[in-house]
């Protein structure tokens, strides 16, 4: 199996869950968001765990040559950022995370989660 396809069927459902979730528990989501500096031991935790999984990740798939192949690279780096981003800058995020309940933005992460999650689940099981 392509590493491309697999991590797409992982990233895919992930995703699609999430994005899912973003509308179906939506105070769920806020109050996680609006919470995360009372925790500080998750928001390390957090960091360490995105971390870990972004440099796995890069490690093995780094390719861009592809739509396909950007989009899963692109998701690794993310990923490895955002980690760092909870370890170096926690309040940033938690700044970032006020901002984006202020602006009533979740809505629009939610549509941006289930289009990439489906897209992803798509191409890793049926394409």
């Amino acid at each position: 199996m392509d590493i491309t396809i697999f991590l797409a069927q992982v990233w895919g459902l992930i995703i699609l869950a999430i994005g899912v979730g973003f509308f179906i528990s939506r105070r769920f989501y806020v109050k996680l968001y609006k919470n995360i500096q009372n925790e500080p031991l998750s928001t390390l935790t957090f960091g360490i765990f995105a971390m870990t999984i972004g440099l796995l990740q890069t490690s093995i798939h780094n390719f861009w040559g592809t739509f396909d192949e950007g989009l899963i690279s692109f998701l690794g780096w993310g990923t490895l950022a955002k980690g760092a981003l909870f370890l170096v800058l926690p309040g940033f995020v938690d700044k970032a995370a006020d901002w984006e309940v202020a602006k009533k933005l979740v809505p629009v992460a939610g549509v941006l989660l289930l289009v990439v999650g489906a897209y992803l689940t798509w191409i890793g099981y049926f394409a």
